[in-house]
């Protein structure tokens, strides 16, 4: 059901043209317990675990090119999906809040090449936090402080709150203002996806 989205990439040669998007077909409307406050925001909801969500990110999918003017770009990462999600989830948003974008992405890159890369997985959860303290320069006790900062701890259940939309077609997903899912079997380049997000913006 990904593959064709990563396709994307390298084959920009479908668009979307004049034809107006199909509710059911190019995205859907998400129920609303799984809506979430984002107005003129894409959120890419994904997990550490997920192959597909890493196929996405070497690739770029998506990124700030295929956003219309006035919306911004985020990402969710969710602590539901296994192994170790919480933990993940943890590292990441202390890299975020307490070391910045910079850290953050080393710190993604890092976790991203281990488990999909060199195919190395945890044992246990004390391990999949050992492995980010060089990275984020903190000692394990300083990374447990740093777990109760409510920065942190904010930024963890917004990202969960892509948890809902998760459970309709898994990750990685890709929203726009909180209400809409882009239905990611039916895109078939990028220009496709960039005019499918501007439409979708404007409702």
């Amino acid at each position: 059901m990904k593959k064709s989205l990563i396709a994307i990439a390298a084959t920009l040669f479908l668009s979307f043209g004049a034809n107006a998007a199909t509710e059911g077909v190019e995205y859907q409307i998400l129920p609303e317990a799984a809506q979430f406050n984002a107005p003129n925001q894409v959120v890419k909801i994904y997990s550490i675990n997920c192959p597909f969500c890493y196929k996405y990110e070497k690739a770029g999918i998506p990124n700030e090119k295929l956003l219309p003017a006035g919306s911004t770009l985020d990402q969710f990462h969710i602590t539901s999906k296994p192994p170790f999600g919480v933990e993940k989830s943890t590292a990441l948003a202390i890299a975020k809040e307490i070391k910045g974008d910079k850290v953050f992405k080393q710190l993604k890159d890092k976790y991203y090449d281990q488990y999909h890369v060199k195919k190395v997985k945890f044992k246990d959860a004390d391990s999949t936090i050992a492995f980010t303290l060089d990275t984020l320069g903190m000692s394990r006790a300083e990374f447990d402080k740093y777990a109760q900062d409510p920065k942190v701890k904010q930024l963890m259940t917004k990202w969960d709150q892509g948890v809902e939309v998760a459970k309709i077609q898994g990750v990685p997903a890709i929203t726009v203002n909180g209400k809409y899912l882009i239905n990611t079997k039916s895109i078939r380049s990028m220009d496709m996806l960039k005019e499918l997000i501007a439409e979708l913006s404007a409702k």
